[in-house]
Parts: structure tokens; C-alpha cells; sequence
């Protein structure tokens, strides 16, 4: 396995984060739920703070919870409307979307309770200019986390350079 591998969650991977069925330790859980078709195995590694990780993730494998993914190159000048569900619906877009990078951050440092109606208020925008008017309360929820506290900036940055701020 390399650092730069990316990986997907199956749908049985979405169902053991919407339901907890299988016996996943808290670390494998936590990468499970970062696991989101653009954070490569060092991303991965960095975000959810395992050193690990090529355990895991092999883990995860196994267990059929995530897929590795082939990355296409987007032609030039696609996308760039305002609207977010101008996103073509296939698995490539999912990696660039805010919404997702912003949810999985909150779901993996934070209390799952407490920061629920936060990822419901993101899951419900469709536009750039509403998510962005919820990116304070995302890193104010971010940095309140003990994990999250040291890393709340380097995650702001990555989440503004996907909101094109």
C-alpha cells in the first residue's frame, strides 16, 4: 500500500457508520468515517491521528467497508457554478465536496450528539455562499475537540481551498 492511495466507502462501510453493526475499534471507526474518495492513506493518517494506518485501512479492506478508487482527470473549465448540486452525482464528485469533508471532520472529532444538528444544517445547504456562512460554527465545533484543537487550521485551510475562499 502507498500514501498516495484513496479509498471509498462501500455501502456496507456507509451502513457500519449509520449503525455500528460490525466490531470496529474507535480508530478504525474514525478513518472509516474520514474515508471519503480524496483523502489519500497520508491524509488519512494525519486526520485521524493513527500511526497504523496501513493496518487499518488493510482492516477495512478486508472487512469490505472501503474500495480503492482510480482517479479520472476532470477535463479544464468543467464545474465552477455556484450551486452545489450542479456536481455530476458519480463517486468523483463526492471528493471535492465541502459538505463531506466538513461532516466527517465534525463526525470524527467531535461528539457525535453535540455536533448533529451542525452536520444536519450542512447536509441540507446546496449553495457555496450558505456553506460558507456555517464554516465558523464548523471550526468553532473543530477546535473545542481535543484531537480537532491542534489541527483545526490545517483543516480551515484545506476546507477554504475547496470553497474556493
Amino acid at each position: 500500500m502507498q500514501t498516495s492511495d484513496t479509498f471509498s466507502k462501500t455501502p456496507r462501510g456507509q451502513s457500519e457508520i449509520d449503525h455500528r453493526t460490525g466490531a470496529l475499534s474507535m480508530k478504525e471507526r474514525r478513518v472509516l468515517i474520514l474515508v471519503n474518495g480524496h483523502n489519500d492513506a497520508a491524509t488519512l493518517a494525519q486526520l485521524s491521528l493513527c500511526d497504523n494506518i496501513e493496518d487499518i485501512l488493510h482492516n477495512l479492506l478486508r472487512l469490505e467497508f472501503i474500495q480503492p478508487v482510480a482517479h479520472a482527470v476532470n477535463p479544464a473549465g468543467t464545474g465552477g457554478g455556484a450551486s452545489m448540486d450542479s456536481q455530476p452525482a458519480d463517486a468523483e464528485a463526492d471528493e471535492a465536496d465541502p459538505r463531506e469533508f466538513m461532516c466527517n471532520t465534525l463526525l470524527t472529532f467531535g461528539n457525535r450528539v453535540r455536533v448533529a444538528a451542525l452536520v444536519e444544517q450542512i447536509y441540507a445547504t446546496d449553495d457555496l455562499a450558505a456553506l460558507q456562512g456555517l464554516v465558523k460554527s464548523w471550526y468553532a465545533a473543530i477546535s473545542e475537540t481535543p484531537g480537532g484543537m491542534y489541527q483545526a487550521d490545517d483543516l480551515r485551510k484545506d476546507l477554504q481551498k475547496m470553497l474556493g475562499t
